[in-house]
């Protein structure tokens, strides 16, 4: 492929960059803003996708990796494994999120750990049969299961370079704070997702003694488990994981409610976002956010312009959103900043505007 020029992403407070290959997910999970997105076709040439990994310079010391998906489930396109390959070469460390739901494949399988991405992440989320109904599909949990630990075992029979990692869901909030938040109008967690970590225990403690039950080599230890549930915190990236095995462990991820940007209303002034995703989704826009979606926050169409364009043309619209806050920051910035009721998003203003004086940025997503 020819080179194009390379941006620095970090040089715009990016440390992730992400390319979605195609809009096409098979889950329509309830805890996921794609049942509620419009594009669920498009997809990217080859050569858009190639021109993307080459606009981006892997040498920068603060980027994090190349994620290839956004709302899709990456495993769906069978070119995936061309463009892991390619991204690799360029020098990329290289992230695949996947629901596992095709692991029901031997091919698929194989070609995931022959392709090596430096990270896996698997988004198992919910560990029983009633909380696998949310998935939005028709297909037994236990076999489900059992596919997953298909893979994870091949893993270890192939010496599989990738570190994985399972999520699991959890709102972090017990009932006396989702009581004060419906009564301030404001977000309650994800609907299908457990509230609190003792929802998750008894299940987890199933799941990893099935696990060991189905190959000896996977670790269950009650009390090391026990401990890594006690220091559980809501911050993902301040997770250790609880180990499995050498190469695989599993965190507990803090579900945010994913529809809020139809759904939310907006506040009027809104705190600096301290997104670290940069994205290229399915129909070509690039957007800084991987909360966005149909047409929301565009910056530019890839198909259209060079990615150093973009970014340069829309320096000062990043900043706005990174640095400026308070009534400055678009319009879909307050709706995710708000909440689901007009007296939520009244509260949420005024916390916010004594926030902005401190300026410190909130987190943005994973």
């Amino acid at each position: 492929m020819g080179r194009v020029k390379e941006v620095r992403i970090s040089d715009y407070g990016f440390t992730i960059f992400q390319i979605e290959t195609q809009a096409h997910c098979n889950m329509r999970c309830a805890f996921c803003a794609y049942t509620t997105r419009k594009d669920k076709t498009s997809r990217l040439p080859d050569d858009v996708v190639f021109e993307a990994i080459d606009s981006v310079d892997p040498t920068d010391d603060k980027l994090d990796y190349l994620c290839m998906s956004h709302f899709n489930e990456a495993l769906v396109d069978k070119r995936i494994f061309k463009f892991i390959d390619y991204a690799k070469n360029r020098g990329f460390k290289t992230l695949v999120k996947t629901n596992g739901l095709l692991f029901n494949s031997d091919a698929v399988r194989n070609q995931l750990i022959d392709g090596a991405p430096a990270y896996i992440k698997i988004s198992f989320q919910t560990l029983n049969d009633e909380f696998f109904r949310s998935r939005g599909i028709k297909y037994s949990f236990d076999e489900y299961k059992k596919n997953i630990f298909e893979f994870l075992r091949l893993s270890l029979d192939r010496r599989c370079h990738s570190a994985i990692t399972l999520d699991v869901a959890c709102n972090f909030l017990n009932k006396r704070k989702r009581m004060m938040r419906k009564v301030m109008g404001l977000e309650c967690g994800e609907p299908s997702a457990p509230n609190t970590i003792g929802e998750i225990r008894e299940d987890l403690f199933v799941f990893l003694k099935e696990l060991r039950e189905f190959d000896s080599r996977f670790v269950f230890d009650e009390g090391k488990t026990t401990a890594f549930l006690d220091g559980v915190v809501p911050g993902y990236l301040d997770q250790s994981g609880l180990p499995i095995t050498e190469n695989i462990d599993l965190k507990i991820k803090h579900f945010i409610y994913s529809r809020r940007l139809t759904e939310f209303r907006p506040v009027k002034r809104g705190q600096p976002c301290g997104t670290r995703t940069l994205g290229v989704v399915s129909d070509g826009t690039v957007v800084p956010c991987c909360f966005v979606y149909d047409g929301k926050l565009v910056m530019g169409n890839i198909k259209d312009e060079p990615l150093d364009s973009i970014m340069s043309r829309n320096r000062d619209f990043i900043k706005s959103i990174k640095e400026s806050g308070g009534s400055r920051l678009p319009g879909v910035c307050k709706v995710c900043k708000g909440a689901p009721s007009r007296r939520g998003t009244h509260i949420l203003s005024l916390l916010r505007h004594f926030q902005n004086k401190s300026n410190k940025p909130a987190g943005g997503g994973e």
